[in-house]
């Protein structure tokens, strides 16, 4: 599963929170990505709702490019 969370977040790019959120979990995954589900539940996030984020951001152009451009920032 964390093969396909991973690919998911290299590939999406983006409303406000859903987006802020997706990219604090998205950093924090790429720089430990053996403890994603750990990263996860401290973000009361289970696997499947975060697959579910990731698709709902990359199917909304606005906030697939939010997301992208929130994953550039430092």
């Amino acid at each position: 599963m964390v093969p396909v969370l991973l690919a998911l977040v290299v590939a999406c790019g983006g409303s406000a929170g859903k987006v802020d959120q997706a990219v604090t979990i998205a950093k924090e995954i790429r720089e430990k990505p053996d403890e994603a589900e750990k990263i996860l539940g401290a973000h009361q996030m289970t696997a499947d709702q975060w697959e579910a984020l990731m698709y709902e951001i990359a199917s909304d152009p606005a906030m697939a490019e939010q997301f992208e451009a929130g994953l550039q920032k430092k």
